[in-house]
């Protein structure tokens, strides 16, 4: 009877601790990983924007305060992006160690970068400087900003909801 009891609550104790292990990353999902990326991405493609465009077009500013400008106006997007990715490279080292860790973490940023570099090819099609007009205007309008017209919107809210909870 004895060996029983204590038989269950191994059982039940493994049990708890399978369950919060699976919790753990549980946070993880296709749409979030998405919506993460695609936050990174656009910041990153306005950062790159004002370095290759700034100059063509005329502008004094810094191309880290052209980024700051659009990361402020997108400051929630930004943090929750920032806030799972970070989870995310933490749960690969959580699993497989440093090396782990850092390989997701060139992963990610191998993603960001090319999906960005990607959409700054695609602003600036055709002539520099009228591409670079046309871009640097469609930033300092609002129009890359994250906002409700954008096709994957409620993946990124998703996103920005997760985030919040405690």
């Amino acid at each position: 009877m004895r060996a029983r009891v204590l038989l269950s609550i191994v059982l039940a104790l493994a049990a708890h601790q399978a369950a919060r292990a699976q919790q753990a990353s549980a946070f993880a999902t296709p749409a979030r990983d998405s919506a993460a990326v695609f936050v990174a991405m656009s910041h990153f493609a306005v950062g790159r924007l004002g370095s290759e465009c700034l100059a063509v077009v005329g502008r004094a500013e810094s191309p880290k305060a052209f980024a700051d400008a659009w990361k402020d106006r997108n400051a929630p997007f930004v943090a929750a992006s920032t806030k799972y990715l970070s989870r995310r490279v933490d749960e690969a080292g959580a699993q497989g160690g440093l090396q782990r860790r850092e390989a997701a973490q060139a992963e990610i940023r191998q993603v960001i970068q090319a999906s960005g570099e990607n959409l700054l090819r695609t602003l600036l099609q055709g002539r520099k400087e009228d591409g670079c007009m046309n871009a640097v205007t469609l930033v300092e309008t609002g129009v890359l900003d994250i906002n409700t017209k954008l096709p994957q919107y409620s993946e990124v809210e998703s996103l920005l909801l997760w985030s919040q909870q405690p």
